[in-house]
Order: C-alpha cells, then sequence, then structure tokens
C-alpha cells in the first residue's frame, strides 16, 4: 500500500492496552530501523512489559501502511538484541535482552548500573549498528576495520628491538617516564614532521595512548559539556561519539571530493558559535578525499574569524600510494589554531598504543596536565623501541613494504569493482589510505545490503555509520587493507551478487517502503 503521506502513525492493540507508533518516510532512518527503535523505547519505559505479545507483522504492516518485510526485519533486529524473542506458530514476544530483568525485579535482581552516572548521550536508539554485531559466516570476506593487515606485522624485527632495548636501558625502560613523553622519540617526531615543511619542536610533541586517546584529551581539554564540535560530513564514527561522551553537540559540515567545503563551514558558523573542527584532510575516513590545496586558506581565515580551532588527524596520512603527499592544513597554519594528531597504529601494530599530538605552545602545559592526571604516561618501554625502530630506517622500510602490498590490493578492488558491480553503483578510487567509499542505486539502502552480504559471505560498514545526525544509506565503507589480492576479488564478486539482489528485489516489489 502506497503511503499518502511523509508521516505515519498508527495506534495497536496489545495485552497492556493500546501502542501508539509513528514513523517519518522523510528520514534517512531507514523505516526497519525506526520501528525497531520505536518498539525497543516502548519496552525500556514499561508501555511493552515483559511477556507481552506484539501484534503479528501483517497487523502492523496494515496500519502503518509499510511492507510486511519492514516490520519482519524490525522484529528480526530486536529479536537479535535480545529485546523480543518468536515461538513458531505462536508470536512475538517481550524479553529482556541476555535475559536481564525488568527495572522493577524483587530481590535478587541485577543492579541497575544504566541508572547510574550521566546518561550515554551515544547511545543509538534507530538500531543502525545491531547489524554489525551479528557473527558473520566463517568464510566472509571482511571489509571492516580501518587497521593494517597482522601478514604485514614486523613482529620479529620489532622483538628484536625490545630486546635490545632491555639490555642497554635495563629497568629503566620498565619505570614510568615523563608525562609528555620520551624526549628522544619527541625530538625524531619534531624533526621529520619539519622534514615535510610543518613547524615543529619536540616541546610541542605530547605522546599518547594511539590516537584516540589524542582525540579524548582535546575534547577533555576544549569541549565544554553543550558545547558544538563540527565534524566533516561524513566523518570518523568513533571520533563524533567521543566527542558526544562528553556532552557535545556534534553538527556535520558537507564534504565533496576535495575534502571539506569551505562554503559548507561558512553556513555552518553562520548558525552559530562552534568550539572545535575535527577534520582528516588526508585519505579522509569513510571517504578516501583529500582536501584540495585551495580550499586550506578559505578554511584556516573562516576558523580564524570564528575564533574555531582546529584538530586536524592524520591517521593514515603516511599511506600515499601515488602521487605527491598531500599538503596538511597545519603547514600553513601561522596562527597556532591547529592541533595535529597521528599515530603509529595505522603504519605498523594497531597494539602498540603509540600515537602524538602537535600542539600550539600555549596548550602544551594544559595538555601535559590533563594526560598526568588521565594515566600518568604512555609505556617508556614501547616509546624507547618505537624511537630505536625509527632512527634506524626500519619504520620507514616497513612502510615501503606496507605501501606496496596496499597499492596492489587497491588495484585489484578497482578492478574487480569495474568487472563486477551492476550499472548504477558509483565510486572513486582514492590515491591512499586504508578506505573507499561506494554510492548505491536509489532503491538499496545499505543496511539491507548488508543482511543480504552477510548471508553470502562478505562484510562492509554501511554508511549511516558516519553520518552523526542521520544520512548515508546510500553509502557504504570498504576497507582492503587487511584481505589479499584473491580474497578482495572473491569479496567483490559476492557484495556485486547481493547488490543484483537488492535491485532485483525492488523491482519486484515496486511499492516496497525504502528500508
Amino acid at each position: 500500500m502506497a503511503p499518502s503521506s511523509s508521516h505515519r502513525t498508527g495506534t495497536v492493540k496489545v495485552d497492556s492496552g493500546e501502542l501508539g507508533l509513528a514513523l517519518d518516510r522523510r528520514s534517512e532512518v531507514p523505516l526497519y530501523a525506526q520501528l525497531a527503535g520505536s518498539l525497543r523505547s516502548q519496552i525500556e519505559s514499561g508501555a511493552l512489559p515483559v511477556g507481552a505479545r506484539l501484534p503479528s507483522t501483517r497487523e502492523l504492516a496494515e496500519v502503518l501502511e509499510v511492507h510486511r518485510k519492514t516490520v519482519v526485519q524490525a522484529f528480526q533486529a530486536l529479536e537479535a538484541e535480545g529485546w523480543v524473542e518468536a515461538g513458531v506458530g505462536q508470536g512475538t514476544f517481550v524479553r529482556r535482552p541476555g535475559g536481564r530483568p525488568a527495572p522493577d525485579g524483587g530481590t535478587g535482581s541485577a543492579f541497575p548500573w544504566e541508572e547510574v552516572g550521566p546518561s550515554n548521550p551515544t547511545r543509538d536508539e534507530d538500531l543502525r549498528e545491531f547489524v554489525l554485531r551479528q557473527a558473520p559466516r566463517e568464510d566472509s570476506v571482511r571489509f571492516t576495520g580501518a587497521t593494517p593487515d597482522p601478514a604485514l606485522f614486523p613482529a620479529d624485527e620489532f622483538r628484536g628491538i625490545l630486546d635490545e632495548v632491555l639490555r642497554t636501558e635495563g629497568v629503566h625502560a620498565l619505570d614510568y617516564g615523563p608525562a609528555a613523553g620520551l624526549l628522544s622519540l619527541r625530538e625524531w617526531l619534531a624533526a621529520r614532521l619539519s622534514a615535510k615543511g610543518i613547524a615543529a619542536t619536540a616541546d610541542q610533541v605530547l605522546i599518547v595512548n594511539g590516537s584516540q586517546q589524542g582525540m579524548d584529551l582535546v575534547a577533555r581539554t576544549l569541549v565544554e559539556p553543550g558545547g558544538r564540535v563540527l565534524v566533516e560530513e561524513p566523518s570518523y564514527s568513533n571520533g563524533f561519539r567521543l566527542f558526544q561522551s562528553y556532552g557535545a553537540q556534534i553538527d556535520g559540515v558537507g564534504t565533496d571530493e576535495d575534502g571539506l567545503d569551505p562554503e559548507a563551514l561558512r553556513s555552518a558558523l553562520a548558525k552559530g558559535p562552534a568550539q572545535l573542527l575535527y577534520v582528516m584532510p588526508i585519505f579522509q575516513n569513510p571517504t578516501g578525499a583529500v582536501l584540495a590545496p585551495e580550499r586550506i586558506d578559505p578554511i584556516l581565515e573562516t576558523a580564524a574569524e570564528h575564533q574555531l580551532a582546529i584538530l586536524e588527524d592524520h591517521f593514515d596520512a603516511d599511506l600515499v600510494y601515488e602521487g605527491e603527499d598531500p599538503e596538511p592544513i597545519r603547514r600553513r597554519d601561522t596562527r597556532g589554531q591547529v592541533i595535529l594528531l597521528g599515530t603509529f597504529s595505522k603504519i605498523l601494530f594497531p597494539g602498540l598504543r603509540l600515537g602524538w599530538l602537535l600542539l600550539p605552545p600555549p596548550l602544551v602545559e594544559r595538555f601535559v596536565q590533563i594526560k598526568q592526571m588521565a594515566d600518568l604516561s604512555s609505556g617508556l618501554l614501547v616509546q624507547h623501541a618505537m624511537d630505536l625502530y625509527c632512527r634506524r630506517g626500519l619504520l620507514d622500510r616497513h612502510l615501503e613494504r606496507v605501501r606496496a602490498t596496499n597499492r596492489s590490493r587497491l588495484a585489484a578492488l578497482s578492478a574487480a569493482l569495474e568487472r563486477e558491480m551492476p550499472e548504477g553503483v558509483t565510486w572513486r578510487s582514492p590515491r591512499g589510505g586504508m578506505t573507499f567509499w561506494m554510492t548505491l542505486p536509489a532503491e538499496i539502502d545499505s543496511l539491507a545490503l548488508l543482511q543480504t552480504a552477510r548471508r553470502l559471505g562478505v562484510e562492509f560498514s554501511p554508511g549511516s555509520l558516519f553520518f552523526p545526525n542521520g544520512g548515508g544509506a546510500r553509502h557504504l565503507r570498504l576497507c582492503y587493507v587487511r584481505e589479499t589480492e584473491e580474497r578482495i576479488r572473491t569479496g567483490v564478486a559476492r557484495l556485486a551478487e547481493a547488490v543484483r539482489e537488492e535491485m532485483a528485489r525492488g523491482r519486484e516489489e515496486p511499492a516496497r517502503p525504502f528500508v
């Protein structure tokens, strides 16, 4: 049945009374996810008590004027998370996730941790992430996490470095280190940045436990609860979620194939002040875009006009596969308004948890104090080892191996997509980084596609994960650097088959709502 308006509200009878449900067809959030989120809210509030029988999928579909498959998907999502359970021939009933007792449970009920502490602003009420928590097939090709391939880790080489550090430094390498980090490593980083045209001194470098801690320190130091943080749209989800966890209001700023749009930044700031702009100008996650050089000055000037601090994240900026190294924003910063964030995790081993911040001089003391309060200091043994590894040229040698391998895998991915993908799917191959961004035909939602793809044995990240305020339904991200060329070709063939299935389903069901 075709919808008569963009909003649809329906009332259905359940054991505990009447249940009001509303769907917004203009929303970027898929209808099944809206319905699942609404039902979950009713369960949490007690409007749908434990043991209550949900209306049938046919009844809900008729009342809400949606395809029955939409309701089935919503019920499957709730069942996957443990909110409901289905009995063959009996219907679907409310239960608590993981058998957790209801909030009014009697003696012996679990401690109500969900009621302790501040509310969690990052909780995803529309269930966009539920599919990511499902167990994949054993042979699945996984185009998911943006992390390096363990097969390329120089474990034996690094073990030798660790042994040497322990021989030469002895127990001193196992002690606490300076809060700012090992001076020798900071000097090496400052020299490397300076060689790239980025003014830096060792005093400005702060060693952190991976780039995620670097972002956390920025949030603790510069972002106030209720303050506004601007992020690229789409953006790295663990970045904007972290800022949300500190009570920040997150607003997206438009991007295109040339990175952050300066006009979109001006428009965002015209709506009100912001405390921070979080941006990845080099091989942006998830799009892989590189910021056009002619956009750097307008971005810096607009930020200066509005006293807007900039956090520039170089999470995979070293992974250049063709052409010259892209220009960082920080290179042109003459006002000291840009904080530069980098990491060893994406080019060596993620488990090292070692990254760095390049801070404007007025911020150094504040950040060192916050870092000391957070964890006293980063591990000294690992810093000594990384310093020695870098100074011997082993990091650059390893980087060349990684770049060569990733370059071949990117070429394999691009060729397979050209060969396998049906017309209507579009993409733009990046020239570096770890991520590959794709756009689907209008009738396909990437969350629905992911369920089909999982069944066929391929994983990817749906685009909606990267939009802080809704959107991205027609996009998906592929991370290809952990898979071999052969498995990349297999994965693309499976993904193309899933796309064709979803396209065929759309043709067979022309009145099917966009889910």
